[in-house]
């Protein structure tokens, strides 16, 4: 008997145990769940916050990029009209070189004609001179030949002798005419030669000229218009949606008291059973019966 009742109070100090495991237990998980419960929190603010810090970043990144590129048209666009206006100022000095090296061709080409006519009076007055000389001479042999043929005459020679003289002095006057006849035309002949020098000259020294004479420039083409600087493309961070926060966080399923309690019940009166069934087996059967509980957890047991 004694034992019966050690037996229930541990199985009642043993069901009382089970009830502290099990509220230990739903505290736990109370507590699991509220931790749970606010971590699924902090993860929607966090991802919310780094859609928002992502929509910023990717505005930021566009106008950077169209600060950039903006920038990098002017500069080009600046570039362009600046090789523009250096070579407008090397055409507009190249006009000027053509336009002088035009006049020294010019003023070349008259002082080749200025040259050359210079040189021709200079050959006429050579040949003007030469004819004025032979003239000259030609007078003098004439005025020569008419003292000589007096001079025969007034010696009173007749006849044979006379003509002789005659003939003699007709005949020097005659070879001297010639050979100032055959200077005159060599005087001529070398002023012929010299116009055709002076004309060669003249030639060479326009050939010349031409040759130093700077060629019309041409424009060059213009640089090509700089393009416009294409737009980068970002693309739009992605709006979080509801499947992105994870599944809300679910309580778990606490113990339940009563049935811990039923539990140790149970457990207990079985226990008192089987006792009294020890103490009764050899007495040959039970006259009494009793229950305990109901349902699932009914114990029935026989008193004799």
């Amino acid at each position: 008997m004694l034992n019966a009742i050690l037996g229930i109070g541990s199985a009642i100090m043993g069901g009382l145990s089970g009830q502290a495991a099990a509220d230990a237990q739903n505290e736990a998980i109370e507590r699991q769940y509220k931790y749970d419960t606010q971590a699924w929190r902090y993860g929607k603010q966090r991802i919310r916050a780094d859609y928002r810090h992502q929509k910023k970043q990717w505005e930021y990144n566009i106008r950077n990029d169209e600060r950039a590129a903006a920038y990098r048209d002017q500069t080009n666009l600046q570039d362009w009209q600046y090789q523009l206006k250096i070579q407008d100022h090397e055409y507009r000095s190249q006009m000027r070189q053509y336009a002088k090296s035009e006049q020294i061709y010019g003023q070349q080409l008259g002082f080749n004609k200025m040259a050359a006519e210079a040189a021709k009076e200079a050959e006429y007055r050579k040949l003007q001179d030469a004819t004025n000389e032979i003239a000259f001479q030609n007078q003098d042999i004439v005025i020569k030949s008419m003292a000589m043929e007096g001079a025969a005459a007034t010696k009173g020679q007749s006849g044979r002798s006379a003509d002789k003289n005659v003939q003699s002095v007709f005949a020097s006057l005659g070879r001297n005419q010639a050979i100032l006849a055959e200077s005159l035309l060599s005087a001529k002949a070398d002023t012929n030669a010299a116009m055709r020098k002076i004309a060669t000259d003249k030639y060479g020294a326009d050939i010349a000229a031409q040759a130093a004479r700077m060629l019309k420039p041409d424009r060059m083409p213009s640089p090509p218009k700089p393009i416009e600087t294409p737009r980068t493309e970002f693309l739009k961070p992605r709006k979080p949606k509801k499947y992105d926060f994870g599944p809300k966080p679910i309580k778990g399923a606490a113990a339940s008291s009563a049935g811990a309690w039923m539990g140790a019940a149970s457990s207990a009166i079985g226990s008192i059973a089987g006792m009294f069934g020890s103490s009764g087996g050899g007495g040959g059967g039970s006259k009494y019966s009793y229950s305990f509980g109901g349902g699932g957890n009914a114990w029935q047991g026989q008193y004799g």
